[in-house]
């Protein structure tokens, strides 16, 4: 979802501010035929390391999963593992849905339209999975009130996402299309904002990941021979995960707070 790689290609690395932007629904319909042939990006590969570490900890079994921004289902193979009673997906991208409706026929899933999971009851999924989707959110208040509907009591949310810190220095989502680098429309959430909403929403802090540019990665760095962004953005955090537990009573009744518990995003 995120083209890192392109920029370390032309020694940017997520310091050079996008020129222009397209929505999402509109790239990832331009990206669909491409998507699932990626190689040698950054972003998917330290997704994957997040997801692996946040679904090791929850118990998929006989659980009802809803995965927003399922895109062409590319963690559905890790879930399905886990043996959950349903994975049901919802997306922007018509294009994105017809590749997942291709690997997995008969599968639930639905183009989300107004951040509404419309076919979803309330309190009637176990487990919100939301990979590399935050930030293309406007209204996170708006979306994470939509989560907490359809989410059981005690029910698990985990996300990932592009980090703050680095969009905040320029960082910018992007893919390569008929050889030209296009940017997606995307909205820096802070990890602070996402604090203050879960708080709203009565989730506890599980477990919070976060990735940095490091030893670890080098190697992509060196592959297009940007060694020199490597140096310049050594320890800028590009990527984090979150983990979330949805507490069995609301946090604010009739507008006033029940519960005084703080979250830290911290290792």
């Amino acid at each position: 979802m995120i083209r890192l790689l392109q920029q370390i290609k032309r020694g940017l690395l997520a310091f050079i501010h996008p020129k222009k932007e397209i929505e999402a629904a509109k790239a990832y319909d331009l990206w669909a035929s491409t998507y699932d042939e990626q190689e040698n990006n950054l972003i998917v590969y330290l997704d994957e390391i997040v997801f692996d570490e946040m679904i090791s900890g929850i118990n998929f079994k006989d659980k009802i999963v809803v995965d927003v921004g399922c895109g062409t289902g590319k963690h559905w193979k890790k879930m399905f593992e886990k043996k959950p009673q349903e994975v049901i997906g919802f997306e922007v991208s018509a294009e994105m849905l017809k590749k997942l409706h291709g690997k997995y026929p008969g599968t639930k899933a639905w183009l989300v339209h107004d951040e509404q999971l419309k076919q979803c009851g309330d309190e009637s999924c176990d487990i919100i999975v939301s990979t590399l989707v935050i930030g293309y959110v406007e209204n996170l208040f708006k979306v994470f009130t939509e989560w907490n509907r359809v989410l059981k009591k005690n029910g698990e949310i985990f996300f990932t996402d592009f980090h703050p810190e680095a969009l905040q220095k320029g960082g910018s989502r992007s893919f390569k299309f008929n050889g030209q680098i296009l940017y997606i429309k995307n909205y820096i959430h802070s990890l602070a904002e996402i604090v203050v909403l879960a708080q709203k929403m009565n989730w506890e802090q599980v477990n919070f990941v976060e990735k940095r540019v490091d030893a670890s990665i080098r190697h992509f760095y060196e592959k297009y021979s940007s060694l020199e962004a490597y140096d310049r953005s050594f320890n800028t955090p590009i990527l984090y995960g979150c983990h979330f537990r949805k507490g069995d009573h609301p946090l604010y009744v009739d507008g006033q707070k029940t519960d005084s518990k703080q979250m830290l995003l911290t290792k």
